[in-house]
C-alpha cells in the first residue's frame, strides 16, 4: 500500500501534526510520499519528499490534510485519477473530513483491511469562452464583478427557458455542495446520492424566484446578455472574468471523486453534529 499526503502548508501546527501522522503510517508498514509543497519547513522525521506528479502516479491513496478548502484544492488536483481521498481535519469546520489526527491510528487496521466504503461524489464543470475547463465538487458560481450593479440572468435547462432574474449572481452546485455556498444563499440541503444539480439565485430582486433542482443527466445555461462584466468561480478557488454578453454551459462531469468513509459512517449525524442542524441553539 502507498499513501500519498498533501494539504495546506498554511497553518504552523499542519508540520507537528503531518509528522506524527508519517510516523504512524511508516509504523504501520505503509510507503508514504509526502508533498513537496510541506518542504520548506525542516523535518527530523521527514527526510524525503516527492512531487504531486508523483504521488498522483503512485499512490493508492491520498490523505488531505487542513480543512474543507483544502479537501476541494486536493480533489481538483487528483482530477480524473479518482485515487481515494481520506480528509484529516487540521482546519476549523471540517465538514468533508472523515478522521481528526488522532484517529488515524485506529483507522490504520481498517484501511489495511478495506474495512471502509467509497462515497463517490458527482464534479459539475463548464467550458468556459476561453476554452478553460473549470470544474466543481461543491458549485461553480456566476456573479458580478467589478460593479455593485445587479446582473440580468437567463437560465435555461435542456433547451427550455426556465426562468429570467435580476441578482448579485446565481450558484450552480451539486449535492455535496448543498451545505457549502448554496446553504447560505436559502438553497436545500441534498442528499448526497441524490442525482441532481441545484441552481440557488444569490440575493435575487424578486421573491418570486427561488432555488431549483434539475435532474444531472441534462445541461444548464447561464446567459448574462447585458453589457457587464461576470466573475465565474470553481469551488471559491480559481476564477476567471468575462465580458457579456457570455453564456456559461454546466453539466454533469465524466469523471467522479472518492472519498474514504468509515464503514458506518452517517450523513445526517455529520450534518447534526457539524452545522447544529435541527438543533435549538435558544437552550
Amino acid at each position: 500500500m502507498v499513501i500519498g499526503i498533501t494539504g495546506n502548508t498554511g497553518k504552523k501546527e499542519i508540520f507537528s501534526i503531518l509528522e506524527k501522522i508519517y510516523e504512524i503510517l511508516l509504523s504501520s508498514n505503509i510507503e508514504t510520499l509526502v508533498d513537496e509543497v510541506f518542504k520548506k519547513k525542516k523535518s527530523n522525521t521527514i527526510k524525503k519528499y516527492f512531487s504531486l506528479n508523483t504521488i498522483l502516479n503512485k499512490s493508492d491513496y491520498i490523505i488531505s490534510l487542513g480543512g474543507d478548502g483544502t479537501f476541494l484544492s486536493t480533489a481538483r488536483k487528483i482530477g480524473k485519477k479518482e485515487i481515494p481521498i481520506l480528509g484529516i481535519n487540521a482546519g476549523n469546520l471540517g465538514f468533508m473530513s472523515e478522521l481528526q489526527p488522532e484517529e488515524l491510528n485506529g483507522f490504520i487496521s481498517d484501511l489495511k483491511k478495506k474495512n471502509y466504503r467509497i462515497s463517490e461524489r458527482s464534479i459539475i464543470k463548464s467550458v468556459l469562452p476561453n476554452n478553460a475547463v473549470f470544474y466543481g465538487l461543491n458549485d461553480i458560481v456566476i456573479d458580478r464583478a467589478n460593479s455593485i450593479r445587479m446582473i440580468e440572468i437567463e437560465l435555461n435547462y435542456n433547451g427550455e427557458d426556465v426562468v429570467k432574474f435580476v441578482a448579485d449572481g446565481i450558484i450552480i452546485s451539486t449535492p455535496t455542495g448543498s451545505t457549502g455556498y448554496s446553504l447560505s444563499a436559502g438553497g436545500p440541503i441534498v442528499t448526497l446520492e441524490s442525482k441532481v444539480i441545484i441552481a440557488t439565485p444569490i440575493c435575487p430582486h424578486t421573491l418570486t424566484v427561488r432555488p431549483m433542482i434539475f435532474p444531472d443527466s441534462g445541461v444548464l445555461k447561464i446567459k448574462i446578455n447585458k453589457n457587464v462584466f461576470v466573475r465565474v468561480t470553481a469551488d471559491g478557488q480559481r476564477f476567471e472574468k468575462f465580458k457579456a454578453p457570455v453564456e456559461f454551459e454546466i453539466k454533469k462531469s465524466e469523471y467522479k471523486i472518492k472519498i474514504i468513509k468509515r464503514k458506518h459512517s452517517n450523513y445526517f449525524k455529520t450534518l447534526n453534529n457539524k452545522l447544529f442542524w435541527g438543533k435549538d441553539l435558544r437552550k
